[in-house]
């Protein structure tokens, strides 16, 4: 009996360490925050090295949803200055 207690309460230790270490991948909205551009692009960076990074690392996915998010909310300029400038730059 002593001896299934004593795995009992080594288990729960063991489960609570690796439990301990993993740490829950950073969100979307974090990457989005205006005070993470700097860690979002040195995740980007570092998630570029690796290929099919976004398929295995659940960070890198939502760090390249966030950099994608956030490419749609530039403001586009207007389709009146858009079609000025391009007469411009055909002369």
């Amino acid at each position: 009996m002593k001896n299934v207690t004593k795995l009992g309460l080594l288990s729960a230790i063991v489960a609570i360490l690796f439990s301990a270490c993993s740490s829950e991948p950073k969100s979307v909205q974090y990457y989005e925050d205006p005070k993470n551009v700097k860690e979002l692009e040195a995740k980007i960076k570092e998630c570029d090295k690796n290929a099919n990074s976004a398929e295995n690392d659940t960070e890198c996915a939502n760090a390249y949803k966030a950099r994608y998010s956030k490419s749609l909310q530039k403001p586009r300029e207007s389709a009146m200055e858009f079609f000025k400038n391009q007469n411009t730059n055909d002369k």
